[in-house]
C-alpha cells in the first residue's frame, strides 16, 4: 500500500470568548495561509470558535444560532479547496450540545468528532454543558493513514486510551484548550511520551493561547515522534502558526528545548494573564496603592512591566502609623519602576470617621474596627480614583493572607484583578528578589533592581497600629505557607500533619482562620490561576461550615 506524506497546518492561536465574527475572521485567515501553503490539514484548537470556556452561553438560543451560521460560513470558505479544515466549536444536535472538531471540506462536513471524557472538576464543568458522544468514531482516514483525534481531556483518562488505541492509529492528533498551572507542560510531555511508549506512533499536541478570566492558557504547542523525541515545541504565551509534514519514512533531528525557569514563567504567566485582562476589558491604565510593603511593590512591578509604567498610578495614603521609612520606600520604587506616584494622607479623614461614630461607639475600647477603617477609606478613595479616570484599581493581596483572612473586605481587597492572589506571601518574596536580577522578554521596563532591596528585607507589616507586626497575629510566613500548603493544595487531614512534626495546636487554629475567612475568599477579585488549587474555581467550600479537623 501506498502512503503518501499529510502536511499540517496548526494554528496555536487567541480567540475572544464570544466574538464570534473575531473568531471566525482569524480562523479564516489562517485557512487561507494554509490552502496557500499547500497544507493538507488546518487544526485549530479546543471550541475555537467560540471560546473556552462558554460556560451558560451555551443555553443562549441566540448562542446557538449564530454558532450554526458561522459553521456554514466555515463549509463555504472551503469550496473548490484542497485544504480540509479542522474545527473546534460546539455543536448542537436538538436540545443536546458536543464539545466537537469538524473536518470539513468542499462545503460539507466529512467527519465530526466528539469528545468523550468530560472534565467536571477543578476550573472545569462539561458535564453540565456537554454530552459525551461515545458512539463517534474518533479516527479519521486520509491517504491510506488513520488520524486518532482526542480532545483534551480524552488524552489523560488511561481507561478510555486504553480501548481506543485498538483501533491502531498510525498518528493521533490532540486538540486542547489546557489551562496553564505551575509545571504543567511537564505533565503534558510525560503523559504524550506514555502513550507513545504504548502504540509507537507520533502525537501532534496543539494548545490554545491567551486569557480568559481568572485562566490563562500557555499555548507551548509540540510534537512528539514515534520514538518520544520532541520534534518541536513551539513558544508559551504567544500566537503561533507551524507546519508539520508527516511521513513515516522521514528521519527528523530532535528539537532543542531552551532550559526553563520557573521563576521566569510564573512572572510571565501573571504579566500574560494581567495583561490579557486588561486589553479584553479595554482598560487603559491602572491604579495601584502603594503601601511601602513587599505586596504592592511586587504588583506595581507587574503592572509596570505588563503595560509600561506610564500608564500605572499609584497612591501613597499615609496615617499617622505610616512609618517614614514606608513613604521612603514607596518613592524610590516609583522612582525605579518609573510610575507616578501621588500622596493623599487618610489622617483627617479618619478623625472625622471616628467623631462621627462616637456617640454610636461610645467608650468601647479600640480593636480591629478602627484599624480596619483606615484600610476602608483607602479603598474607597482608591475606587472613586478608579471610577473617575476609568482605570482599574489592582489588589495587592497574597493566597496567604487571602488563606487566613488576613485582609480588610472592602479595604485592602478592593480591586478589579488580584495579580498575586495565587501566589503565597514566601513565593512573592522568591518572585520580588528573581525580579530584581531578571526581566521578562516581553516586558516593558527592560532593567533589573526595579523593588528597592529595603522593602524586600522589611518585616511584613499592616501599618494599622503601632509596632505592628504580621507575626503578631500569624505564624512566620515560611511555617504558616507550609501548612497552608498541605491543607489547601494537598487536602492532607490534621492527623498526617501531625505525623510530619506540625503543632496540633497551630494546625486548628490555622483551619479555623481558613474556615472562617471562606465569606471573604467569595467577594474577593479575581486573579490569575497558578496553582492546582487556585481560590476562584478549584476549591468551592461553603461558607456557613462548622466542621473542625
Amino acid at each position: 500500500m501506498r502512503y503518501l506524506s499529510i502536511k499540517f497546518f496548526l494554528a496555536q492561536f487567541e480567540t475572544y470568548l464570544g466574538d464570534l465574527e473575531g473568531n471566525f475572521s482569524k480562523l479564516k485567515k489562517f485557512y487561507e495561509k494554509a490552502e496557500k501553503s499547500k497544507s493538507d490539514l488546518l487544526l485549530t484548537t479546543e471550541l475555537a470558535l467560540s471560546g473556552y470556556p462558554p460556560k451558560d452561553l451555551l443555553f443562549k438560543e441566540d448562542f446557538r444560532e449564530k454558532i450554526g451560521f458561522y459553521i456554514e460560513k466555515f463549509k463555504k470558505i472551503t469550496k473548490g479547496k484542497k485544504c480540509i479544515l479542522g474545527l473546534g466549536t460546539p455543536f448542537y444536535c436538538k436540545n443536546i450540545i458536543y464539545n466537537s472538531f469538524l473536518l470539513i471540506k468542499n462545503n460539507k462536513i466529512l467527519q465530526r468528532i466528539d469528545k468523550t471524557v468530560l472534565p467536571n472538576f477543578g476550573v472545569f464543568d462539561e458535564k453540565r454543558y456537554f454530552i459525551n458522544n461515545l458512539d463517534k468514531k474518533k479516527i479519521f482516514k486520509f491517504r491510506n493513514r488513520k488520524i486518532l483525534f482526542f480532545i483534551c481531556e480524552d488524552f489523560w483518562n488511561d481507561q478510555y486510551i486504553e480501548n481506543i488505541l485498538e483501533e491502531k492509529p498510525d498518528l493521533i492528533v490532540v486538540i486542547n484548550a489546557s489551562p496553564y498551572e505551575i509545571n504543567k507542560f511537564e505533565k503534558r510531555i510525560l503523559r504524550a511520551k506514555k502513550i507513545i511508549k504504548t502504540i509507537k506512533k507520533p502525537i501532534l499536541y496543539l494548545n490554545c493561547v491567551g486569557t480568559q478570566d481568572d485562566l490563562l492558557f500557555d499555548g507551548g504547542s509540540f510534537i512528539l515522534g514515534q520514538n518520544s523525541k520532541l520534534l518541536n515545541q513551539v513558544t508559551f504565551f504567544k500566537e503561533k502558526n507551524f507546519e508539520f509534514l508527516y511521513n513515516s519514512n522521514n528521519k527528523q533531528s530532535e528539537y532543542k528545548v531552551p532550559k526553563k525557569n520557573l521563576d521566569y514563567e510564573i512572572y510571565e504567566a501573571i504579566v500574560f494573564s494581567l495583561r490579557g485582562y486588561l486589553k479584553k476589558n479595554k482598560f487603559k491604565s491602572v491604579i495601584v496603592g502603594i503601601s511601602g510593603g513587599i505586596d504592592s511593590a511586587l504588583v506595581a512591578a507587574i503592572a509596570c512591566d505588563a503595560i509600561g509604567p506610564e500608564r500605572v498610578l499609584g497612591f501613597m495614603l499615609p496615617s499617622k502609623y505610616t512609618s517614614q521609612k514606608s513613604l521612603d520606600d514607596s518613592m524610590n520604587l516609583s522612582k525605579k519602576l518609573g510610575f507616578e506616584l501621588k500622596n493623599i494622607k487618610i489622617e483627617k479623614l479618619k478623625l472625622l470617621y471616628l467623631q462621627n461614630l462616637k456617640k454610636l461607639f461610645g467608650d468601647l475600647p479600640l480593636d480591629i474596627t478602627e484599624e480596619n477603617l483606615q484600610s476602608r477609606i483607602r479603598g474607597n478613595i482608591l475606587m472613586a480614583i478608579s471610577n473617575k479616570f476609568k482605570s482599574i484599581l489592582l489588589a495587592t493581596g497574597n493566597k496567604s493572607e487571602l488563606a487566613v483572612g488576613y485582609s480588610t473586605l472592602y479595604g485592602d481587597m478592593c480591586g478589579g484583578f488580584s495579580p498575586l492572589k495565587d501566589l503565597y506571601k514566601t513565593q512573592v518574596f522568591k518572585l520580588s528578589r528573581w525580579r530584581n536580577t531578571n526581566f521578562i522578554n516581553s516586558s516593558k521596563v527592560k532593567k533589573t533592581h526595579v523593588i528597592p532591596n529595603s522593602i524586600i528585607i522589611k518585616e511584613p507589616t499592616a501599618e494599622l497600629k503601632e509596632n505592628q507586626k504580621d507575626t503578631d497575629t500569624l505564624p512566620p510566613y515560611e511555617l504558616l505557607d507550609k501548612i497552608l500548603y498541605l491543607l489547601i493544595e494537598k487536602n492532607m487531614s490534621k492527623k498526617e500533619m501531625i505525623k510530619q512534626g506540625y503543632d496540633k495546636k497551630l494546625i486548628e487554629t490555622i483551619w479555623f482562620m481558613i474556615k472562617n475567612s471562606e465569606f471573604k475568599r467569595y467577594q474577593s477579585s479575581l486573579g490569575p490561576k497558578l496553582s492546582q488549587m487556585c481560590f476562584d474555581n478549584d476549591r468551592r467550600f461553603p461558607i456557613i461550615n462548622n466542621f473542625e479537623i
